[in-house]
């Protein structure tokens, strides 16, 4: 019998590592971004139900699938620096976050809305998705970030 093996084997099956800063951060933007998704999914079905607004297909489920998580991913790591790096980090990255989201936002409404490009209804959809992506990554991906128990 080979205790060499056994031992080896033994030590594969114990999976406890302290998670570093970054990797937390990227945990915390990929959950944010899962949840995300849902949320974007379920607020474009309900947004496009109550307006029957069926026609423009810009914001189709892939796209909020991989928009959402890619940008909230993208929000881990750029929190990972504010957090990392500054003092008072969690509070200047919220800022850059809202200020980020407000000027998406503020584009968003001075394009003007001709039925043929970008109809109105698409324009609210829009802004509506990243509020909540904005929404996400000022206050999830933060929490998630100091209870690291949720997502490790």
């Amino acid at each position: 019998m080979n205790t060499d093996y056994q031992h080896h084997h033994h030590d594969l099956s114990r999976y406890d590592y302290q998670q570093s800063d970054l990797s937390r951060c990227v945990l915390g933007g990929l959950f944010a971004g899962i949840i995300g998704t849902i949320a974007n999914l379920i607020f474009i079905a309900v947004y496009r139900r109550i307006n029957e607004f069926y026609t423009f297909n810009a914001l189709d489920v892939g796209t909020i699938i991989f928009g959402s998580t890619l940008l909230l991913m993208a929000c881990g790591i750029f929190y990972y620096f504010f957090a990392h790096f500054m003092r008072r980090g969690t509070n200047l990255y919220r800022v850059a976050v809202f200020i980020i989201t407000g000027v998406i936002v503020y584009f968003a409404l001075m394009v003007r809305p001709e039925e043929n490009k970008f109809p109105g209804d698409f324009r609210a959809m829009f802004i509506g998705t990243q509020i909540i992506i904005g929404g996400l990554a000022a206050f999830l991906i933060p929490y998630l970030f100091r209870h690291d128990s949720l997502i490790s």
